[in-house]
């Protein structure tokens, strides 16, 4: 427990730091998303294609990884019937509000969360998967008909995750471990020393991302205090984040307990229900200008709320 705290501290240092270079106007507005995009394209795949290289596969596939799939689909699911039949919201609002609700942030802080509570980072990959293969391309299909907006072609879209350096990192990382080549051997070590080195990179520049994009977000009054929903939006606000924080860890609890996990291997699937919702959900309700409100404000109440709700399942199944 001391070790998690030590670590969540750590985060909380960093992401700090990144706050107040913001603040202080040490790096220009938006400076968050060139380091968000640098951890996208280059540092987060590193990681991923090290880490699953030399991984025990048997826990890509693990009960606690398909608890967690299970969990994540489930709360994604009862969030929507909450959002469209409980709060009477439209369908493509209820779909934003479900994924404010369930979708996790796995790629940013998914990884150093779980590198910190668990000490592993392969059960990530699973719902890395479930997000960039089936969620993601599935709910801009179904905003593509509800809304009328003319989006990708169903060629591209359905192709779409191929292209994500994100799930490149973890197909090739898993190919290299299934032929059993060792990244070592390859040029002479060389290799594994430059994805090394970048992979080192991604837990820092998510940290610093996101206190940069707090700063940017105070700058520009896009957030106010945490009462600041009002209207017919706040139910829905409030429901987003109440299902992430606590319905959602709880579903993760109960799908792991009713599938035999118990002690550290339950802290697999709750620890990911856990994580706070990503930032793609802000980016999706933009482009289909749905919900944007909603989906900032849930972003940033989840990460600003998810660090106690980590300790509480470390302390009790850890």
């Amino acid at each position: 427990m001391l070790r998690i705290i030590s670590g969540l501290t750590v985060f909380a240092v960093v992401i700090t730091i990144g706050w107040a270079l913001g603040r202080a106007g040490a790096l220009p507005p938006r400076s968050d998303r060139v380091l968000t995009r640098l951890a996208f394209f280059v540092a987060t795949p590193a990681l991923m294609l090290t880490t699953l290289a030399g991984a025990d596969l048997g826990a890509v596939v693990s009960p606690g990884a398909l608890a967690a799939i299970i969990a994540e689909l489930a709360t994604i699911a009862s969030a929507w019937a909450a959002h469209r039949w409980l709060l009477g919201r439209d369908t493509a609002d209820a779909l934003i509000g479900a994924l404010a609700s369930g979708y996790v942030n796995a790629a940013n802080l998914g990884i150093p969360v779980a590198l910190l509570v668990v000490g592993d980072v392969t059960p990530i990959a699973p719902i890395l998967l479930l997000q960039l293969v089936v969620l993601t391309p599935g709910s801009f299909a179904i905003l593509d008909v509800i809304t009328g907006r003319p989006g990708q072609t169903a060629l591209r879209r359905a192709t779409a995750p191929l292209r994500n350096p994100l799930l490149i990192g973890v197909a090739t990382g898993t190919a290299l471990n299934l032929a059993g080549w060792d990244l070592a051997g390859i040029a002479g070590g060389s290799l594994a020393e430059v994805l090394g080195m970048l992979g080192r990179m991604a837990v820092p520049l998510m940290m610093l991302s996101l206190g940069l994009s707090l700063a940017d977000s105070q700058r520009e009054r896009r957030v106010g205090p945490l009462g600041r929903a009002a209207g017919p939006a706040a139910p829905a606000l409030w429901c987003a984040v109440g299902w992430k924080l606590i319905v959602a860890p709880l579903l993760a609890l109960a799908v792991g307990g009713l599938m035999g996990l118990r002690g550290q291997a339950l802290l697999v699937p709750v620890t990911t229900a856990c994580l706070p919702t990503a930032q793609n959900v802000f980016l999706y309700a933009s482009r289909y200008e749905r919900s944007t409100d909603l989906a900032r404000d849930a972003v940033l109440l989840t990460t600003a709320g998810f660090a106690p709700v980590v300790l509480l399942a470390a302390a009790a199944l850890g």
